[in-house]
């Protein structure tokens, strides 16, 4: 069948190196709407490079007076970069805030660069960074008295670890530090700050999250202060359709993306200083993307799905780059086959396409080739070699050209997002489904992960587990799938930890 879109808008060749995906938020309590997820039309560009360092909207609240002080400015980032074939390493990232409060009374100005080494462990395809202090500077001015930070009597230290799942990036662990410091220029007036933080984050094609939970005391040698503090960040894409409204257009309108960024804090001063009222000691304060962007997407006109309830779920599939085969040749009635489901998801979720043009020559590839029953010189090789690396098939017999079946298609979902584990640990996992009994035993742990986390279709009790998917019924299911990755997941990583 003759193709219509390239798959130019969705992928990209593999890389080797990634910058750190973590410190979005800077981990000193402030928050900032995120780094820019990019466009399709940017990764389609044969130059294209991720930015090096970056300048965010950011805001904080200080607490060294006993009252919670709201500063605005400014968070650059100049984040370290990660070698992914390699399995280990080192690098230096730096994070550079300047802010001021509105009554211009309170300002801060701090730098801080952190010698970072990682590990990486490739039966579980994580890496484990350490981060160490290698210069650090801070001075805040608040209600007329700066307090200067001592270097040598503080201490600082971040350990995280990120788990790259096929679709997902996911990423976990512990800042701790104690900032020490001066003030009036007596070095024996120190006020200390201890914090003890966990962060949580995930970065994937359709959104990305940050959320730190903060526990901080301030301890001014005469009173102590303590606080509990939760910043967040999302930066997110945003599907809408917009029609056109001249009659003589040839195209009646189409989808486009907006893709923008928010953060927050809220915090909860349990001690705080005497003058401060009891109804100012908690508080919520946001920080919005002042630069959002946006992208068109084109779509075909289809024509045989004119009045079919089906209509938008095909089109943004068309829209989103992930149907190409040519509208006229399109059937919403025609099966999805296992090779063609994989294509689609590889599309969707970005995954990293490998270079089989630097292979020296067909022999070499036949050899790295990981398929029994699929040539290198198949349309869906270069995919399924992806889905491959990726971790989203393995090896051997991937029966391309077998019609792809409801369990099936849901197993490769949740192993694309690597939450496998929700079902795991259940003792023969009873779904909620009438038709329970029909669903294969391999495919139970991730039909019963999918019921918890709401990716899973189902009609009037019934999941159907053995029906053939037709193209109507995969552009609802991957429209409910995406949905769930541009919304819901980040939903549990600031909402209801925020709650």
């Amino acid at each position: 069948m003759k193709k219509f879109l390239g798959v130019v808008l969705c992928l990209g060749i593999m890389t080797t190196n990634t910058f750190a995906l973590e410190g979005e938020l800077g981990y000193f309590g402030g928050a900032t709407p995120g780094t820019k997820i990019p466009t399709g039309i940017a990764l389609a560009q044969d130059k294209f490079n991720f930015d090096d360092q970056y300048t965010l909207p950011y805001k904080e609240v200080i607490y060294l007076t006993g009252e919670p002080i709201v500063v605005t400015g400014t968070l650059d980032i100049r984040p370290g970069e990660v070698d992914l074939d390699s399995t280990s390493g080192d690098y230096k990232e730096t994070y550079i805030i300047k802010a001021v409060s509105a009554d211009k009374q309170t300002e801060i100005s701090r730098t801080l660069t952190l010698d970072t080494i990682y590990v990486k462990n490739d039966l579980t395809n994580q890496i484990t960074k350490s981060s160490e202090v290698s210069n650090w500077t801070e001075v805040v001015v608040a209600d007329g008295t700066a307090y200067n930070l001592d270097a040598d009597q503080s201490t600082f230290s971040k350990s995280i670890i990120e788990d790259y799942t096929p679709g997902v990036k996911y990423y976990s662990g512990d800042v701790f530090y104690n900032a020490v410091y001066t003030s009036g220029g007596d070095d024996d007036n120190a006020t200390t700050l201890t914090v003890d933080s966990r962060v949580y984050g995930y970065d994937q094609a359709f959104a990305k999250s940050e959320t730190q939970k903060r526990n901080i005391t301030v301890d001014t040698g005469d009173n102590q202060y303590y606080i509990e503090e939760t910043p967040m960040t999302t930066m997110s894409k945003e599907l809408a359709y917009s029609g056109n409204e001249p009659i003589a257009i040839s195209f009646a309108g189409n989808f486009k993306e907006l893709i923008k960024g928010e953060g927050a804090i809220t915090y909860n001063m349990l001690v705080a200083g005497d003058e401060v009222h009891p109804r100012d000691r908690s508080g919520a304060i946001y920080v919005a993307d002042t630069k959002p962007s946006l992208e068109q997407l084109t779509m075909p006109f289809l024509e045989n799905m004119i009045g079919h309830p089906a209509k938008s779920d095909v089109e943004k599939m068309y829209a989103m780059g992930i149907f190409d085969m040519h509208p006229l040749g399109f059937s919403e009635q025609q099966v999805v086959t296992r090779g063609e489901y994989v294509k689609m998801l590889v599309k969707a979720l970005r995954i990293p396409l490998p270079n089989l043009d630097d292979r020296r020559n067909k022999n070499n590839a036949a050899k790295e080739n990981p398929f029994k029953d699929l040539d290198t010189s198949h349309d869906l090789y270069v995919y399924a070699k992806a889905a491959f690396d990726a971790g989203l098939v393995i090896g051997g017999d991937i029966n391309a050209d077998d019609p792809l079946t409801r369990e099936q298609m849901i197993v490769f979902n949740v192993r694309a997002i690597g939450l496998l584990r929700l079902g795991l640990g259940v003792v023969n996992p009873q779904t909620p489904f009438i038709d329970d009994n029909q669903i294969s035993d391999y495919a139970k742990t991730s039909i019963y992960a999918a019921t918890k986390i709401g990716i899973i279709p189902s009609t009037n009790g019934y999941i159907f587990p053995q029906k053939f998917v037709t193209y109507q019924d995969c552009a609802a299911f991957l429209n409910d799938f995406i949905d769930y990755l541009r919304y819901d997941l980040q939903k549990d990583y600031n909402q209801y930890i925020m709650m």
